[in-house]
């Protein structure tokens, strides 16, 4: 099904863009490069991701967006001696309380194991699962924007050629050689400026969250395993302060 709505969206924006051709250069502004650069690389998007993963690659841009790595790790490092001062005292009721007050459903989720007094083996395995899991959001999302990266230069050498070719088609009219160049060429700008300004930066910024997410939960996975162990808490602080 994706193929096939991808597909009308490429026919779909080709058509509607054949049909905003002008042969008078109006400056940078030109509605049959910007709908070939918006619609066809979204497109191509849709037929070579499942709708299921493009869904993914938007929530790991609106969390790269919206979540700071350097502000979770602080709070993460707080609660994460909070909780383990409460564990190594045996107050589970002030260890609950800390795990509920957490927006962070991992910390949650191998807290309650640790109160749980569940084998270290077994936190270990549960923390890689939702860590992979958790960041399946960001991979996606570095992939399917470097890939829109991909196809905006592509589609701007596809536009400047169907312009050359009309250009070539108009030869004998020297008058509109100089504007039908310049707006064939205005479509290669166009998908180079969407790709080098828009799609590859929000990319790298994507796979940079992602990288910080990973820090966190591998942060997060050490300390909760060396509580789960009942290590002593100043090992918890030293782990924190590396």
């Amino acid at each position: 099904m994706h193929v096939l709505i991808g597909l009308m969206i490429v026919g779909g924006s080709f058509l509607l863009a054949l049909d905003h051709v002008t042969a008078e250069f109006n400056g940078f502004l030109n509605l049959y490069s910007m709908i070939l650069l918006v619609g066809v690389p979204i497109g191509l998007a849709v037929i070579s991701f499942r709708f299921s993963i493009l869904w993914s690659a938007l929530k790991g841009l609106k969390r790269s967006l919206t979540d700071s790595p350097n502000k979770e790790r602080e709070q993460l490092t707080r609660q994460l001696i909070e909780f383990g001062r409460a564990v190594r005292q045996e107050r589970s009721a002030d260890g609950l309380r800390i795990l509920d007050q957490s927006d962070d459903a991992i910390f949650k989720k191998l807290g309650q194991h640790v109160l749980q007094r569940t084998e270290v083996i077994e936190v270990e395995t549960d923390a890689l699962f939702l860590g992979r899991r958790d960041l399946i959001e960001y991979h996606q999302g570095s992939k399917v924007f470097a890939s829109l990266g991909d196809f905006a230069p592509a589609m701007g050498m596809v536009g400047t050629v169907i312009g050359l070719i009309q250009l070539l088609a108009n030869m004998r009219d020297f008058d509109k050689l100089g504007p039908g160049m310049a707006i064939a060429l205005l479509t290669t700008f166009y998908g180079l400026l969407l790709a080098h300004i828009f799609y590859l930066p929000l990319a790298r910024m994507i796979a940079e969250h992602g990288a910080l997410r990973a820090e966190n939960l591998n942060l997060l996975t050490e300390g909760m395993m060396k509580l789960a162990r009942r290590r002593p808490v100043h090992e918890l602080q030293q782990l924190t302060e590396e």
